[in-house]
């Protein structure tokens, strides 16, 4: 594959990636602190 194509690609893919974490990280931060709290509260609770 030639070079500028190919710098093009990874370019492309880095902002994806980019796009897809920062996407993530505001529904968490908008997700009901209820359901955060649960969240956490469930992997941090001891075995029984």
């Amino acid at each position: 594959m030639p070079e500028f194509p190919r710098k093009v690609l990874g370019l492309l893919l880095i902002l994806a990636a980019v796009g897809v974490a920062s996407w993530q990280a505001l529904a968490v931060s908008c997700s009901s602190p209820a359901s955060a709290a649960a969240e956490t509260a469930r992997h941090t609770a001891a075995p029984r």
